[in-house]
């Protein structure tokens, strides 16, 4: 049934009156795509869907889960050189790294003795990455947060973003952290990660050096144009998808279980004259449903535009 509703959102989009042109489209497509599952074959269909980015997923399988090991094992090096150059052959270039992250590899925990651990293995992370050239680097600011502690936790977090933005840097990247779930404090006996609300990031990145910049994930909070307005040229890049701002759905954009504004979306994106990739985090059957959901979208936008004119 819900692929059912999906086929005919994107099938009346499809046959709008005011069709805009595939040539028209405002933003370069992308979508988070797990080191594991880079082909040839895979890469040769995406580039012919017309996506020309993708976002580096499942990083995590490079270090050992309970940071019992800081290192990264030789063969990713091998990997990742084999992924530049499939990249290369098909002309499709790596956005944006989600970093790892997990409780053990929160860049915002309060043992400091911990926290230099982590930056470590982070650190040796983005050593590996140096062959597929990522112009973004994605990083959570925490994991769940014990009780009460969340100031403590906002100035580790300070202190790992200033050192992790030099290293990020060096590889002729920028730095961007990712606002997290949070429609209430609490959950279970634990808070919300930081950067649960447009005021709490407004309030961190305060502290943050100014070329750091936001990705704003659209699953994560409700009007995530809200968000986009607020932090204006800041936002470096996205994690789109459709949801409520009240769980982890992540739902194709065109599913419509979400209830995203995506004229709001667009016409924020467009005001804060927004430059990078229209990047998804979302599910999807196959890649072919993005690009179609994302067409349908956008013509839907533009005709509204004319609409109101």
């Amino acid at each position: 049934m819900k692929n059912l509703l999906i086929t005919l959102f994107l099938l009346l989009g499809s046959f709008s009156g005011n069709q805009i042109q595939a040539k028209d489209k405002k933003f370069p497509i992308g979508y988070a795509l797990d080191i594991k599952k880079i082909t040839d074959e895979k890469i040769k269909y995406i580039k012919g869907l017309g996506i020309d980015y993708i976002e580096l997923a499942g990083i995590g399988a490079m270090l050992e889960k309970n940071l019992q090991e800081t290192t990264v094992d030789a063969k990713w090096n091998v990997r990742m050189q084999e992924i530049a150059d499939i990249l290369k052959r098909h002309k499709v270039k790596v956005w944006s790294v989600h970093m790892p992250f997990s409780k053990h590899l929160d860049i915002s925990r309060l043992d400091e003795e911990g926290r230099l651990r982590v930056l470590e293995a982070q650190n040796n992370v983005l050593k590996v990455l140096k062959p597929v050239k990522p112009q973004i680097i994605l990083f959570h600011p925490s994991f769940y947060l014990e009780n009460n502690v969340r100031d403590q936790r906002a100035m580790q977090l300070k202190k790992s973003v200033e050192s992790l933005n030099k290293s990020v840097k060096g590889l002729r990247a920028t730095m961007v952290v990712e606002n997290m779930l949070g429609p209430e404090l609490t959950v279970g006996d634990r808070e919300r990660p930081l950067m649960r609300t447009v005021e709490e990031a407004l309030m961190l990145f305060k502290t943050f050096p100014k070329d750091v910049g936001i990705a704003v994930d659209f699953c994560h909070i409700a009007h995530p144009e809200n968000l986009l307005a607020a932090f204006g040229s800041r936002v470096k890049t996205l994690h789109v998808s459709n949801g409520n701002g009240k769980a982890e759905d992540h739902l194709l954009p065109c599913d419509p279980r979400g209830s995203n504004d995506w004229n709001a979306i667009f016409a924020t994106l467009e005001r804060i004259k927004y430059k990078g990739v229209y990047m998804h985090e979302c599910k999807f059957n196959d890649e072919k449903e993005i690009v179609d959901c994302y067409n349908t979208l956008w013509n839907n936008y533009q005709t509204s535009k004319k609409t109101k004119h």
